[in-house]
């Protein structure tokens, strides 16, 4: 009786693991796409990480690119004030141009108009 006892046991046991072989076999393609997912999943974590890296990178880079614009402004603020002169004195050496302009060629047609002159 034992053994039969035994090989009843292992019979079930059989049928038991034949039916969750079967059922693994079913689900092997929903757990290949399981895996795969998880993977695209694991690439785009490590994308993200790279893109929070290089945005942490801008981030720190943007007080250094502040400051120097803002010397930058100081500067051009120099460099205005001291052309403010520079532009004026410009405005008067042409007009000072034009007045001798103006004689150079009033004196070439009185030259031009009477050869005696």
């Amino acid at each position: 009786m034992l053994p039969q006892f035994a090989s009843n046991a292992v019979r079930s046991a059989l049928r038991l693991l034949d039916g969750a072989e079967h059922e693994v076999e079913q689900h092997a393609p929903v757990e290949e796409r399981l895996h795969e997912a998880i993977s695209v999943l694991h690439r785009t974590a490590d994308s993200l990480d790279r893109h929070v890296e290089v945005l942490e990178g801008l981030a720190a880079s943007l007080p250094a690119l502040t400051d120097a614009v803002t010397q930058l402004c100081e500067q051009l603020t120099g460099l205005i004030a001291l052309a403010a002169p520079l532009e004026a004195a410009e405005r008067e050496v042409s007009a000072l141009g034009h007045l001798f302009h103006r004689r150079a060629r009033r004196g070439g047609d009185a030259a031009d108009g009477d050869p005696q002159a």
